[in-house]
């Protein structure tokens, strides 16, 4: 393992993708156009990322990229990438990025775009995506939730569930924070898997360090380490608010003074559930998928990262979410 990651520090690698232009921003958040080469667009798709890591596992390189596929297939992409928390941000949390930023933002492509909008939201963007279409129902099309998660008393995360007094302690130290560092973050995810980082060190150091599967995990990792802080707001709403007291599935989190729910039936919804997902277990996403009697639904045979950039990713999600797309 140590040898493993030895070789992944002396490993040079800077990421060689274009960037695409920023048409609109608000505070630390940046919306990234990848549709400038779509000239009659079956669809204007948003994706919204999660809080706490870059966009960029959504183009990771040239040839692993979600959003440059879709613009092959005359679907017209947008991401925001959030950026770290700035001034403006730094008292948010979850609900006021959908309130002062994501809202926004659909507000800005609706008025520049011809018709209505698809949302995408991946892992907690996905939470994000479901409360911008609740409070923007009018504007949006299609709602797409990828690895997203829901019930956090699912089986898997159970053992994390602490004791109330313990829960009141925990609200009071991430209160006591600004922001709470991505290392911080990025460590509460290995308490799920205290084992994943050893083996995925010992598979690195086993490959061939000049072949495409080494070059695609020093990728990856460089991503995997390039996180982002949260506000404590946003920390207390996801590791107090929903980890803890399971306010998602229980319809107690509010935005803009509405309880977010499952989509409606009216509301053309696609939502995949990957079968290997370790950060948000299957049984963690699979309510919100049930709630849903008229959603499309897939598993790929993938994890959480590997759903998106994986080698079966273009065929187990791009794909089959361009095609639905077009559909709907």
């Amino acid at each position: 393992m140590l040898a493993g990651v030895l070789r992944y520090y002396e490993t040079q690698y800077k990421r060689n993708v274009s960037d695409p232009p920023c048409i609109w921003q608000r505070g630390s958040a940046r919306l990234l156009d990848y549709g400038q080469k779509v000239s009659d667009p079956k669809a204007v798709v948003l994706f919204i990322p999660s809080l706490i890591n870059r966009y960029y596992i959504l183009d990771l390189e040239e040839e692993r990229s979600f959003l440059r596929y879709l613009a092959t297939q005359g679907i017209y992409p947008l991401v925001l990438d959030w950026g770290e928390p700035g001034a403006y941000e730094k008292n948010f949390d979850c609900s006021d990025y959908v309130t002062e930023i994501l809202s926004a933002s659909i507000d800005f492509i609706a008025q520049t775009s011809a018709q209505p909008i698809a949302l995408a939201g991946y892992c907690m963007g996905g939470v994000l995506a479901l409360a911008a279409a609740k409070l923007k129902r009018s504007k949006i099309s299609s709602l797409a939730l990828l690895a997203t998660p829901w019930d956090f008393h699912c089986r898997e995360f159970v053992p994390f569930v602490l004791e109330k007094k313990w829960q009141v302690e925990m609200a009071r130290i991430i209160h006591e924070q600004k922001t709470l560092p991505a290392e911080l973050i990025q460590s509460l995810f290995y308490l799920t898997d205290p084992f994943l980082f050893e083996h995925k060190f010992r598979r690195y150091f086993e490959m061939d360090p000049n072949s495409r599967a080494a070059k695609d995990f020093v990728a990856l990792e460089h991503w995997v380490n390039d996180g982002v802080p949260m506000t404590s707001g946003v920390a207390h709403d996801c590791l107090v608010g929903w980890a803890q007291e399971n306010r998602l599935v229980k319809g107690e989190w509010l935005v803009a003074g509405k309880k977010i729910a499952p989509p409606p039936a009216s509301l053309a919804t696609f939502i995949a559930i990957p079968q290997n997902d370790h950060v948000v277990p299957y049984d963690c996403a699979l309510p919100l998928a049930k709630a849903h009697k008229q959603a499309h639904i897939i598993h790929p045979r993938a994890g959480h990262v590997g759903m998106i950039v994986g080698s079966h990713a273009k065929r187990e999600l791009w794909q089959p979410y361009a095609s639905w797309l077009k559909e709907n």
